[in-house]
């Protein structure tokens, strides 16, 4: 499989919604350097999983 690779746009709008999420349920404040991190994080290591539960 290859990596899983989102727009500059995408990213954008993945980083505000984590930076919201944590702000919101968290109460923590993260910067988009850190939510960038999370986001390929999920992508590399979680990815594969929710793409192989899409193949069933």
């Amino acid at each position: 499989m290859s990596d899983i690779t989102f727009s500059p746009d995408q990213k954008a709008r993945m980083v505000s919604k984590i930076k919201a999420y944590f702000d919101e349920e968290l109460q923590q404040d993260i910067g988009g350097f850190e939510a960038e991190f999370l986001i390929d994080f999920f992508a590399k290591e979680l990815g594969p999983h929710f793409y192989n539960l899409g193949n069933l």
